[in-house]
């Protein structure tokens, strides 16, 4: 099998289950791994939820008492925003200052 056919039964994967899912954002872990995936293919599409999920989780209670996690997941966040295309509504271009702005204050507390 080579690892284009996986990557792309993994596309598939993710498209079918964010197509079988009602809601406008796919959250948690799940959502992260169906943005993560996407965004390998098409990031100025999911740039917007990859971000948004990826600060959900760093600010979740799983990274709560992991400082380095948290702000691994904000520097991935701040990276999948500065694909969103600038045209794009207003609250989606700002999704980066959001993440920069989580990560400066996680620094700051962890005393950096």
């Amino acid at each position: 099998m080579s690892g284009t056919s996986v990557h792309g039964d993994l596309v598939l994967r993710a498209r079918v289950r964010l197509l079988s899912h009602n809601e406008r954002v796919l959250h948690g872990e799940e959502g992260l791994w169906v943005y993560r995936t996407l965004f390998t293919v098409c990031p100025q599409v999911y740039a917007y939820r990859l971000a948004l999920v990826l600060r959900e989780a760093a600010e979740g209670p799983r990274a709560a008492h992991l400082p380095e996690a948290r702000r691994a997941l904000l520097a991935e966040a701040r990276q999948a925003a500065a694909h969103i295309p600038a045209g794009a509504p207003g609250y989606q271009v700002r999704m980066w200052e959001y993440a920069v702005a989580d990560l400066r204050l996680t620094e700051q507390q962890a005393g950096r």
